[in-house]
């Protein structure tokens, strides 16, 4: 296999033990004339949002090479095969790793949130989106959009441990104000 052509083409026809020996191929320092990023540590919300849309909708090959790569699908489908397998590898990895850190951020609804539907409140990237945008007071959805994806979770994970630290505090002033001890 020379091409992601040949990849696609072929993988349906590889054996299992073929196809861990393409899952452990290593992420390259280039392909072709561009430098292969390492990790998506630094891209933005937009481009998470974009690598995840697109492989939906073509696959991880063609999301990676429009995304990361700027390269039309034509030309992804003519990279080399190793590299770009490498490549798609990280990013598998990677979306995977992002997943779970948006994951931890969830937390447990209360009885009355689930009671007044609060299931109805995912507004997937777009919502992550716009409550990055309200908290820092920007009113250009697009600039939230563009900031990285790490900035916006970090801002999400303290305000979450924020919100958890005033409700512990409520409840320990709740408990010394029953057993009557001053809570000031």
């Amino acid at each position: 296999m020379k091409t992601v052509a040949d990849i696609l083409r072929w993988t349906p026809y590889l054996s299992d033990e073929q196809i861990a020996e393409l899952k452990a191929v290593a992420v390259p320092a280039r392909i072709g004339q561009k430098e292969a990023p390492q990790s998506l540590a630094n891209i933005s919300l937009e481009d998470l949002y974009q690598l995840e849309s697109i492989s939906a909708e073509k696959g991880v090959f063609f999301a990676i090479g429009s995304v990361l790569l700027g390269m039309t699908d034509e030309e992804t489908l003519k990279a080399p095969a190793m590299e770009m397998l490498g490549l798609r590898n990280m990013v598998v990895a990677e979306q995977d790793r992002i997943a779970a850190l948006f994951a931890q951020l969830e937390r447990e609804p209360s009885a009355a949130e689930t009671l007044a539907g609060v299931e109805n409140l995912n507004f997937g990237f777009f919502g992550l989106a716009d409550w990055y945008a309200r908290r820092m007071h920007i009113t250009d959805h697009d600039v939230a959009f563009r900031t990285p994806w790490a900035r916006i979770w970090q801002c999400r994970k303290n305000d979450l441990d924020t919100q958890e630290y005033q409700e512990r505090v409520r409840k320990a002033e709740r408990q010394l104000s029953q057993a009557g001890a001053p809570t000031r």
